[in-house]
């Protein structure tokens, strides 16, 4: 990558900013990353926007809006997609990296010393703790989300049907989620041709004029004109090919493609359906990970402590699985998997979602999906339950959901609060 600068729409008291500082402002953003949620988005908007303007206000909305559209982490799609906005694919790819890297490295040391440590009854203790946690923390986030974003009886019934698909039916989040789409633009398109139905005949009684009002229940935001952008990087095809080529025979080499291939395949179909955020594919992923018996329940639920302990995207459990699976090269392997595919979609769908996003269809398919991540994120909260030990962890897990439902508190600090807890209650012998 050269340090040329990257072409961004004029506009505003915007700046342009470079390829190296993009990439590092992702690094620093990936590293401060702890927590996830608004808190990310917040200091994302607060060092783009409000400290190196590089966006605008209503820029940031909309790059934030089409993030939330796509599976992944919100935040890793946002950077990604304004890299894609600033400088094509190689500024998508920057931010996206750069966002990740510091979690993956992160992870890679805590599985590191997982590996060598992690069986002390000390180190069980602590991650028993940020176990118990992270059930409170996902608890609490699908509390909130039923408060909000739910408010009608067929929402009710998908999040239901998702939350029954996923424990029950061992349905990926991809099929529950493209199910849900469907309902969601069958529900609100039908009651859009019911009504209009209903108006004719009104209109034919009263022999009258009366303008059609179409129901508008989603909030949407202003349609924002097409601005240039930078064409799109050319590939050279031949040059990957080979590269491709290679990477199999050396894989092939040692006869460890076929373990490796297996990894690479279940995490990208799994990065798939990670529709709100990693939390969402729990379900799928343990039943994904029991199927293949690569970890024990308890082995897992300690992964998915670690990726939110550290900074950056849940979806970063896939690099202790990895890890612990097949050592480094595995932990390679599944982090390109699970974040290939929302990379991907984020690069190319992107921009046509961007000019779309206000569409009826589009509004009332995202109306179908968010319960359906509702129902996701409830299978999450039963699948880890299971994982507890004792009243003590039970405990830990109803405190932090109650306090996390009433209290805007940084998760990661609630996760260090349930592993100090955690010791509290060993030694009191819960």
């Amino acid at each position: 990558m050269d340090g040329h600068a990257i072409d961004a729409p004029a506009a505003g008291p915007r700046v342009r900013p470079r390829r190296p500082d993009f990439f590092r402002a992702a690094l620093l953003l990936g590293a401060l990353g702890f927590g996830g949620g608004l808190s990310v988005l917040a200091n994302i908007h607060a060092l783009l926007v409000k400290k190196r303007r590089w966006m605008t206000d209503r820029e940031f909305t909309n790059t934030i809006t089409v993030a939330q559209m796509l599976p992944g982490g919100a935040a890793a799609n946002t950077l990604a997609y304004a890299g894609l906005r600033f400088g094509g694919l190689s500024g998508a790819l920057l931010g996206y990296v750069g966002f990740v890297l510091p979690g993956w490295i992160a992870v890679m040391v805590l599985a590191f010393f997982y590996v060598h440590y992690g069986t002390t009854p000390d180190v069980a203790t602590l991650l028993g703790g940020f176990n118990a946690a992270v059930v409170g923390v996902i608890g609490a986030i699908t509390l909130k989300m039923a408060r909000t974003a739910i408010g009608r009886l067929w929402q009710m019934a998908v999040a239901a049907g998702a939350l029954l698909f996923s424990v029950l039916g061992d349905a990926a989040p991809g099929e529950i989620a493209l199910l849900s789409i469907a309902v969601g633009l069958a529900v609100d398109l039908g009651t859009k041709r019911a009504r209009l139905f209903a108006m004719e005949r009104r209109r034919s009684r009263e022999r009258t004029e009366e303008p059609v009002v179409l129901p508008e229940e989603g909030a949407t935001l202003a349609t924002q004109k097409d601005l240039p952008r930078a064409p799109p990087e050319k590939m050279n095809v031949a040059t990957w090919t080979v590269f491709a080529v290679m990477m199999g025979i050396a894989l092939h080499a040692p006869g460890v493609d076929a373990e490796l291939v297996r990894i690479a395949f279940s995490f990208f179909r799994t990065g798939l359906g990670a529709y709100g955020g990693g939390f969402a594919i729990i379900p799928h992923l343990k039943q994904v990970v029991a199927r293949e018996h690569w970890l024990s329940e308890r082995q897992f639920a300690d992964a998915v402590a670690i990726g939110k302990l550290t900074p950056g995207p849940v979806l970063l459990l896939a690099t202790f699985i990895g890890y612990l699976r097949y050592g480094w090269l595995g932990a390679v392997v599944a982090t390109i998997g699970i974040f290939s595919a929302p990379f991907v979609l984020v690069a190319f769908a992107g921009t046509w979602l961007d000019r779309i996003r206000s569409r009826r269809p589009v509004r009332a398919a995202l109306r179908g999906l968010t319960p359906a991540v509702l129902g996701l994120m409830a299978a999450a909260v039963i699948s880890l339950g299971d994982t507890l030990n004792g009243e003590g962890e039970i405990a830990i897990a109803v405190a932090v959901a109650l306090t996390l439902s009433r209290f805007e508190i940084n998760p990661a600090v609630m996760l260090a609060l349930g592993g100090v807890a955690r010791f509290a209650f060993r030694f009191a012998g819960l």
